[in-house]
């Protein structure tokens, strides 16, 4: 027999981190909360992605009954999804139903402990795309912050900014690539500004916590993008098609799935969990690469394995590691460099870096790709030579033991 008491508290403790004595952990719930890291994301697939379904379908809706159910409810239904579903529009999946929990009324603050508060009826309000919900969050929050830890008052910022946000745009800008949506002038403002953007992950530096991308990762992803994109031209030239005839990516470390992942959502433009011939053709074209509607198909079909393909799987889009390539990898390392160098100055200058970087992913902000540039600016004078560029991508290829290059 089930006991969904027992569940509910497994889950509240995984969310809620405490010392060896018992205290609660701020800086580890933080981190957890707001890492966005990729072993988090494959511990609560395997852990906990059958409840988040059975929750999502309304399975585990008699766990709103009591407050501390409500609080393992909305973790499945406004958390969990985050981790699951990053970077697709299944990550907004729960949010509808999480509002019935807020809706249910319980005395939260005398059944719930302050940080719990946090997350019912908080947490919930902030991530709609409604002025009234966000007005009761900052509201609510208000009467819990004198019983918050210290480390925990970072929300009244999110919560103030979540509510301006909403105030100026109706919606949440970042949220217009997964919605199909046009962004507002005053949108894609907002999307500048990493410190607005919470769909970041945290980053804690020198005692301090701020929202943003690690220079590294991006790079990384970067690298992972031409990786494919290579890939897919050297089987193109050789006609070798039917690379995805297996899709087993057990090969594939967890690691590795999440790096991929990361590559595969720079493809999947509107975050479907699958990829058009469109959406192949525009990163092609962003990357030098401007092929002909035919050769798109062609391109589609080679990692498929199947003629006339519609759209690629993420498993089909995986087994394209998989292939080796034959030629020079400082010779294509080269290429990249002189994607990036637009002016040919044997340079690459902060402004050819955003117009490369926005080609593939219109998501990064103005402040990541500056720190992208001083990753590698090992000189210091503003600009990426190609020296700097080689021993980049050498650097992060060895630190992290990948195939890459």
């Amino acid at each position: 027999m089930v006991n969904h008491q027992e569940i509910q508290q497994d889950l509240i403790n995984y969310m809620f981190r405490r010392d060896d004595a018992g205290k609660l952990d701020g800086m580890r719930c933080l981190t957890l909360w707001f890492g966005k890291s990729q072993d988090t994301d494959n511990q609560i697939r395997k852990q906990y992605g059958d409840l988040v379904s059975s929750a999502i379908a309304g399975k585990l809706d008699h766990w709103m009954e009591t407050p501390r159910g409500c609080v393992a409810l909305m973790i499945l239904l406004d958390q969990f999804p985050r981790n699951l579903y990053r970077h697709t529009v299944h990550m907004y999946d729960g949010d509808k139903k999480a509002m019935q929990i807020v809706d249910r009324g319980h005395n939260w603050q005398e059944s719930l402990t302050p940080e719990e508060c946090l997350f019912v009826p908080c947490l919930i309000l902030t991530h709609q795309e409604n002025l009234d919900g966000q007005k009761q969050c900052v509201s609510y929050y208000e009467k819990i912050e004198p019983h918050l830890h210290s480390e925990f008052r970072i929300f009244r910022t999110i919560f103030e900014e979540h509510l301006k946000i909403i105030n100026i745009c109706g919606v949440f800008p970042h949220r217009d690539h997964y919605y199909g949506r046009e962004t507002s002038e005053a949108g894609r403002m907002l999307m500048e500004d990493s410190t607005l953007r919470f769909d970041l992950p945290l980053i804690a530096e020198n005692g301090s916590v701020r929202f943003g991308t690690d220079s590294s990762r991006l790079w990384k992803a970067t690298g992972h993008v031409f990786d494919v994109l290579e890939r897919l031209d050297y089987l193109s030239t050789q006609r070798q098609a039917g690379v995805a005839n297996s899709l087993n990516i057990d090969w594939m470390s967890d690691e590795q799935m999440a790096f991929c992942k990361d590559t595969f959502r720079k493809f999947d433009k509107d975050g479907s969990n699958s990829m058009s011939s469109q959406e192949l053709g525009s990163v092609l074209k962003a990357v030098g690469r401007p092929y002909s509607p035919q050769r798109v198909q062609e391109a589609m079909d080679i990692i498929t394995g199947r003629s006339n393909s519609e759209s690629i799987s993420f498993e089909e889009f995986a087994t394209l590691l998989e292939s080796d390539l034959m030629d020079d990898r400082d010779k294509r390392l080269l290429e990249r460099f002189k994607l990036f160098d637009v002016d040919g100055s044997g340079e690459i200058s902060l402004e050819e870096l955003k117009i490369c970087i926005r080609s593939l992913d219109s998501l990064v902000t103005s402040a990541e790709i500056d720190d992208m540039l001083k990753r590698a600016d090992t000189s210091g004078d503003g600009q990426v030579s190609y020296k700097e560029f080689y021993e980049l991508f050498h650097t992060l290829k060895s630190q992290a033991g990948e195939a890459s290059l």
